[in-house]
Order: C-alpha cells, then structure tokens, then sequence
C-alpha cells in the first residue's frame, strides 16, 4: 500500500499529515485568583502569574476504500511552568472514525475518542493539578430523501473522570440523543427542526452528596435553525430552543425557559469580515452547586487580511451568567437554600497572524476577561500574551 500526503481521495491511499507546533503563553493570574492574599494564603506567596511552554506534536491519517473513510487522529501536548511546576503535565488526544455512506443518499459516522488533560481554574479555582479524561463513542446516520432535505439521528455517550478524589463529584456521564431534519436550496438558505436529549448522572455524588446536590438531570431541547443571505455579502444564522432541565432529587433546581442564538457575519470590504453575535443560551457547567449556566450576552468580532500572509483579528464580549438552581438542605420539611450566584463578564481579545507558507504559521494572541461575581471570592481578572508557531509537514 501506497504511502502519500497529497492523494486523500484515492482509493487505498494512506494520507498522512503530522504535525508540530509550540506555544509560549505568560498569565498575570494562573489560578484565577480573585486576590494576591488568597495566593498567599496557597503558597505563601502573593505571585499569581507564570510562564507556559507547551510543544505539541500530532498526527492526522486517513485512508479512502470505495465510499467509506477511514480516519485516525493523535497528539500529545506537553506543559512546563515556570514558577508553579506542580502544574507540569502531558496532555493527550486520539480519535477513531468510519466516515461511511452506502448508496448516495445513506451516510454518517461511527466514532471514538479519548482525551487527557489538566482540568482549568475558570470555575473550580482549587489550586491543585487535577487530570482529566473524557471518553467518547458516537454514532450518526444521515438520510438524503430529497436533493434539499436530510433527516438524521445520533446517539453519543461520553464519561468524564477526574484524578483525583476531591473533584470526584464532578465526574459525569452523558447519554445524548437527538434527531431532526434540515433543508438546504442552491441559495445556501438551510433551516433545521431538532430535539435533542443530554440524561447525565454523576456517579461521584453518593450518600449526603447525592441528596444535596443530586445526582441525575436531563435535559432536553425543542431547536430551531435558520441561516440565510440576505445579501451576497451577509449572513444570519439563528437558533431557537424550548429548553427544560429536570433533576431527579433536586426538584427545586428545575428550569423551563428559550434559549436563543443570533449570529450575523458582513463582508465589509475583500479584506475585512464583520462578525456579531447576541445569546440568552443554557449549558452544562463544572460547578457542584450549579451544573447548569444561563449566559445572555452578545460579542463583536471583526478581522482583517491585511494581505495574502498577513491577517489581524479582534474581539469583544460582555455576557451575564446565572448559575441555575441552588442546593439546598431538608430541615423540616423545607430547604435551606444556598445563595444565587450570578456573574458578568467583559472579555477582549487581540490576535496578529502570519502565514509564510501554506503549511505554516505564527500568531501573536493578546487576551483579558474581567469578572464580577455575587459570591465572594470568585470575581477575577486575568491578562494573557501567547506567541504560537505551527507546521503541518
């Protein structure tokens, strides 16, 4: 058997694209701190910023037989700190898929996956290195019963674990189901009509655990899609959803309400690409007393090509966060419940790219949130500067 990096599409032919890269990113808050006394307080020291230097390498390979494509995907991706060593690690990535189709009209993917790497310090700012692992099986089928119309169905369980014992009430397992059907005309007008279903138990939550925080949610989504041009330079796209949440013993942290996504992307100029976005959408979230969020927000991004190898990118974002449901206590027939927590963030970002060769490239990445949250302790502030390089043999 033949081996090539540039006939993908070739029967029996193995394509093959490795790559490498390295990273160098300094942080002004590691551990998302919301204070230098509570740095102190961990190490004894009030210094809350550090230097990262990450390679990474990785493989690509895929392999055509007929209709059916056979992919596999690797990389390790190796961190170093400067000053808090303790987070040093190796972070790991693979994937297994069977892109298949049978006739013209019959086609999905089948799919397994298993990723590594340190858990982050956004929600849970416990300032220990806790490993993470997700595994995942999915599977898709596609049916094009008319040239503009497809129904599909897909199943995907996924088992989140963490190393250590402390943050085993964060450890989940989800079964997602969903079906729906789209339509899309040579005008690229595509709508879509979906529901799908998250059931997730967390088997770390037993005994007293299980009864305050719970141990089981669904939930479940009615979704809405559209996309259009208006003009040949813009685009929306839109996203409706009826969205509920039940907890089987933690009633009192259901939730009912829409969710909605609004995205509209112009062409300005050859050169400069206008994007916007405004939300109110609900997502699962690692956190023991909320595990879902209710973010309404909106973002503004723009770039610009500033010539063939040459591109600037920008970004601004405000979102306010309610974190759903609290826990609560039985005393007496009632819950004693825990405080709301609610959040608001303002994050911006600045990116310079530089691609010398079709299989290179540089990129500068400036970025900085601003937090403030109703409870105490988890308001923060960061600034991070990243300097990237990328070759892809």
């Amino acid at each position: 058997m033949l081996l090539c990096a540039g006939f993908a599409h070739a029967e029996g032919i193995i394509d093959l694209k490795p790559s490498v890269g390295t990273n160098i990113t300094y942080d002004d808050n590691v551990f998302r701190f919301s204070s230098p006394a509570l740095a102190k307080q961990a190490f004894g020291s009030s210094a809350t910023s550090d230097t990262v230097k990450r390679l990474d390498v990785g493989l690509d390979a895929s392999v055509r037989l007929s209709r059916q494509v056979l992919r596999l995907s690797t990389s390790l991706s190796e961190s170093r700190y400067n000053r808090f060593d303790l987070l040093d690690n190796t972070a790991k990535s693979n994937l297994l898929a069977w892109d298949w189709q049978f006739g013209s009209d019959f086609f999905g993917v089948l799919s397994v996956s298993k990723n590594e790497s340190i858990a982050g310090f956004t929600e849970i700012r416990n300032p220990v290195k806790n490993l993470r692992a997700v595994e995942r099986q999915s599977a898709s089928m596609n049916w094009r019963f008319h040239p503009d119309w497809t129904t599909y169905v897909l199943r995907d369980q996924s088992k989140t674990e963490n190393e250590l014992a402390g943050f085993e009430a964060l450890d989940r397992e989800d079964t997602i189901t969903e079906a729906g059907v789209r339509y899309r005309n040579l005008l690229g007008t595509q709508l879509g009509l979906s529901y799908r279903e998250v059931d997730s138990e967390y088997p770390g939550r037993t005994g007293f655990a299980s009864v305050l925080f719970g141990d089981e949610s669904v939930q479940g989504s009615l979704n809405l899609d559209a996309s259009w041009f208006p003009t040949h330079k813009t685009r929306i796209t839109a996203r409706l959803s009826r969205v509920t949440i039940d907890y089987e013993d933690s009633p009192q942290r259901e939730f009912s309400g829409i969710s909605q996504r609004w995205d509209i992307t112009h062409l300005l100029t050859n050169k400069i690409t206008l994007n916007a976005s405004a939300f109110r959408e609900v997502s699962p979230i690692d956190d023991i007393l909320s595990t879902f969020i209710e973010s309404t927000g909106a973002s503004f991004n723009p770039s610009w090509a500033i010539s063939s190898k040459v591109a600037l990118s920008a970004g601004v974002s405000y979102v306010d966060t309610e974190y759903l449901g609290s826990s609560g206590i039985p005393n007496n027939g009632f819950f004693i419940v825990a405080q709301n927590r609610n959040d608001s963030s303002k994050t911006a970002n600045l990116g310079l790219i530089y691609t010398p060769t079709l299989k290179s490239v540089l990129q500068l990445q400036y970025q900085t949130q601003d937090r403030e949250s109703s409870l105490n302790n988890q308001s923060f502030r960061f600034n991070s500067l990243s300097l990237v390089a990328r070759y892809n043999f």
